[in-house]
């Protein structure tokens, strides 16, 4: 199974789509912080500039640019090469298979975003930017990867309970735009709720992501477990639990 998974790995690296955007994305955040250094509306303070904007840019778009090919690699090319039925039908238990794709994800989301803090260090340095800069920024870059990991958890119900890796895609691409924290934002509008201080949204993905990532900020260690405990539990092994049970209950139709 190791040499399944770094196979798999190897073949998602090698993936133009996302190659293309990893460089895009390094460039761009180069120019930015070039564009800091020497454009004369920053150049008394690159380093706050940098702080805001760099890591704005990689919580904006990692997540879609880097999150959908990463999807795609794993789990796209996996149903339309049928690996994991062949595999299947070799003896490989379904939850094996379905836990060594999650893994695959995981490290990929690790290595480019060890990938984005070397980019990150290298704007801090043409920007000047002090160490407590730099700590945002990168632990900015970092709180992404665990919003990532969620999204992924959450869209395999949609994978492994249609079969189709669009339909999980779809998915992954509402969370990644926050859009259902939208929609339960404007829902903590409701009279009801607003006039009772009762927040419905901060107990999803992104806004929960968000909390955990500010509890560890402020240096809130009791709010920094009990959020980062309920995101384990909540939104990666509960969704992994229940997309092995719908798939082990369900003809392989890929």
């Amino acid at each position: 199974m190791r040499n399944v998974i770094l196979t798999d790995i190897r073949r998602a690296q090698s993936k133009k789509s996302l190659i293309v955007c990893m460089s895009i994305m390094i460039v761009v955040a180069l120019l930015i912080a070039v564009v800091l250094r020497t454009t004369s509306l920053f150049s008394d303070a690159p380093g706050e500039a940098y702080e805001n904007v760099i890591s704005g840019f990689f919580s904006f778009f990692t997540p879609l640019l880097i999150g959908i090919p990463i999807f795609s690699a794993i789990y796209t090319d996996d149903f339309k090469s049928r690996s994991m039925q062949i595999a299947i039908g070799r003896g490989v238990s379904r939850p094996k298979m379905m836990l060594a794709r999650f893994l695959e994800t995981l490290i990929l989301i690790v290595e480019w975003h060890v990938v984005f803090t070397i980019v990150a260090l290298i704007c801090a340095l043409i920007d000047g930017a002090n160490g407590a800069q730099i700590a945002s920024c990168i632990g900015s870059i970092w709180s992404v990867s665990v919003k990532m990991i969620v999204f992924m958890s959450l869209s395999l119900l949609f994978v492994y309970g249609t079969q189709n890796p669009t339909t999980g895609l779809v998915f992954y691409i509402i969370f990644a735009a926050n859009v259902l924290d939208l929609i339960f934002t404007g829902i903590d509008m409701i009279p009801f709720l607003s006039e009772r201080n009762i927040s419905v949204s901060q107990f999803f993905p992104g806004s929960a992501c968000s909390n955990f990532i500010s509890a560890i900020y402020n240096g809130d260690v009791f709010h920094s477990f009990t959020w980062g405990i309920g995101i384990l539990i909540g939104y990666i092994i509960l969704p992994l639990i229940i997309s092995i049970n719908i798939f082990n209950k369900k003809e392989l139709e890929f």
